[in-house]
């Protein structure tokens, strides 16, 4: 589908406002004054805007994990901890099905949320009859608040997506990207630039979008108005290889930085915003059993969830959401020790020690993969292994690792980490909230009642 060029993007957002109440977002009403008076007499404040964080994939035990090494590495506190502390928080488990069975996947997770209806796996918002409903961020846009989209993923990814398009396909993120054009998303940050393509870009240049691809360009941004910022052509890297590796550290922003400068960019909209940030990573390091890599990944996640607490000091009026939507892998931190010597049971008294080993890992197994790809010799496999884990392997299991290629199967006994799986999982996941209408949200949820409970938060139901 070739991009439209209209002549100004006041022209275009009403073409896109057009096009959404023919989508039904008419039916959405205004805030109004029945609307205030329900909230008061249910002790609600509406909520002016709405920051909605995924940590993609993350079980407990990824949490877990991140916690722990936060305290065993870096004697600090988690920040989404921290806020259980400090803030009055409500807690959800969720269940997370999806049309297709137990078990979902990205895009039908993140359209639960986008339209309150459980689809099949690997639709966006289009369901098994057909229908394309009218998505959150249409929602959102109708009642004129800005809208961002952040994430570590592809910005045309599942989760980002299942927030504002209508798609059949999750693979069609070229449709996606074009969906975000056409429905106004006022900010879109990530990876991906391979979806987008120079035209497409050249028509969201031409309707006002300023246009960002790497770190310092991204930092020196000022001020409101639309922002595409593309910080790499497919993922952006994982924080491990971000953190270890100075060149990519210095052309790619974390995602507090990404998120930083989201809500600097949308908090001018007198009617408030949506913004999503996505922690995508945590879930393919999860899919390739990659410890430190979902490790890191979710700390970077955490340390976005302290820019969002700090902007929300100052703008109490501020919904936080913090959740996943699945989990990943079943990643667990396993006890490690020998018997103890009186009640001949484990004593785990090895798991810290064991556990710590991943403060030497420096390369994500995504990135082992890449620089492995050509090697030809098992000599050259055991200096690259060594290198990107600092382990001490034994003979046998170094011949393994080898002759497989891969760490799996080693990491568990020189870390501790175990995983179930390489495939998304069925558990409930955690749910948290903060600020006006967090009390909408109740101690056990379905994953497609979330998207009713955001109208009600933001007085659009």
């Amino acid at each position: 589908m070739p991009p439209v060029r209209p002549n100004s993007r006041r022209d275009f957002l009403k073409a896109a406002s057009l096009g959404g109440l023919a989508f039904g977002a008419a039916s959405v009403p205004a805030l109004g004054a029945t609307t205030r008076e329900s909230a008061a007499n249910s002790a609600q404040r509406l909520a002016k805007n709405v920051i909605f964080m995924v940590s993609d994939g993350m079980g407990m035990g990824t949490l877990s994990a991140a916690v722990d090494y936060l305290k065993l590495v870096h004697q600090r506190e988690s920040h989404w901890l921290r806020m259980y502390r400090e803030f009055p928080v409500v807690r959800s488990l969720c269940e997370t099905h999806s049309a297709t069975g137990l078990v979902t996947d990205s895009a039908a997770a993140a359209s639960c949320w986008g339209i309150g209806e459980r689809v099949q796996n690997g639709s966006l918002n289009v369901t098994a009859d057909g229908r394309k409903p009218v998505t959150l961020l249409q929602r959102m846009k109708a009642v004129r608040k800005l809208t961002g989209l952040v994430t570590t993923a592809t910005a045309t990814h599942a989760t980002p997506a299942g927030l504002v398009t209508n798609v059949s396909k999750r693979e069609d993120q070229r449709e996606v990207a074009f969906q975000y054009l056409e429905r106004g998303v006022d900010v879109v940050l990530g990876g991906g630039a391979t979806y987008f393509g120079e035209s497409l870009v050249s028509a969201y240049k031409k309707v006002g979008y300023a246009h960002v691809t790497n770190r310092a360009q991204l930092l020196a941004h000022r001020g409101a108005g639309p922002l595409l910022g593309l910080f790499s052509k497919n993922y952006i890297p994982m924080e491990v290889d971000r953190l270890n590796r100075k060149e990519l550290a210095a052309v790619t922003p974390s995602l507090a930085e990404m998120t930083q400068v989201a809500l600097a960019s949308l908090q001018g909209g007198s009617e408030g915003f949506f913004l999503m940030v996505e922690g995508g990573r945590i879930d393919h390091a999860c899919h390739a059993n990659d410890p430190i890599g979902a490790i890191l990944d979710q700390i970077a996640f955490d340390d976005a969830i302290a820019t969002v607490l700090k902007f929300i000091a100052t703008n109490p009026d501020t919904l936080l959401i913090v959740t996943t939507d699945h989990g990943t892998g079943g990643l667990q931190v396993n006890g490690v020790g020998s018997e103890d010597f009186d009640s001949k049971l484990p004593s785990y008294n090895e798991t810290d020690r064991t556990f710590l080993r991943l403060t030497q890992f420096n390369r994500s197994l995504e990135q082992v993969k890449l620089e492995a790809k050509d090697f030809k010799k098992p000599k050259e496999w055991q200096d690259l292994l060594v290198a990107a884990t600092g382990l001490n392997f034994k003979a046998a299991d170094l011949a393994k690792v080898i002759g497989m290629k891969t760490l799996t199967e080693a990491i568990p006994k020189y870390s501790g980490i175990g995983f179930t799986s390489m495939n998304h999982t069925g558990e409930l996941v955690e749910f948290s909230a903060i600020g006006p209408g967090s009390a909408l949200f109740t101690p056990f949820m379905r994953n497609d009642q979330v998207h009713a409970h955001l109208l009600r938060a933001t007085g659009l139901a």
